[in-house]
């Protein structure tokens, strides 16, 4: 098994992910979703360190870990496409099901997933 940090940082700002961006991504032209875009966006980080188990940091700390880890704009990708989902998904359940826990996209979870950390 490969060790692997508990921290991730992101180089040269990919991690900057603007609104313009989000929208580009859920083809919303105007400003009316802003608000609602920006909780989705601390949401679906939110939801990716939960996953992984691991920190996501927009930039390298002063003191980082000593297995900080750098990590390039896949993870900007499966972000952008958690908020699109959450966006598109309000309900948070899957249609004929009820209500049931909130389920990653599986585009989503094949890129987060060789991130993952679990614990032993």
């Amino acid at each position: 098994m490969r060790l692997i940090s508990t921290a991730l940082f992101f180089f040269g700002g990919v991690m900057n992910i603007t609104l313009d961006e989000i929208k580009l991504q859920c083809r919303i032209d105007s400003d009316d979703q802003d608000d609602l875009l920006q909780v989705y966006l601390e949401a679906a980080k939110a939801t990716i360190e939960n996953y992984t188990n691991r920190k996501l940091y927009e930039t390298l700390p002063d003191s980082p870990p000593d297995n900080a880890q750098e990590i390039t704009g896949d993870l900007k990708i499966a972000i952008l496409m958690l908020v699109a989902y959450m966006f598109e998904n309000r309900g948070g359940w899957n249609e004929g099901q009820g209500v049931s826990n909130f389920d990653l996209p599986p585009t989503v979870r094949l890129i987060i997933e060789r991130y993952r950390f679990i614990h032993i």
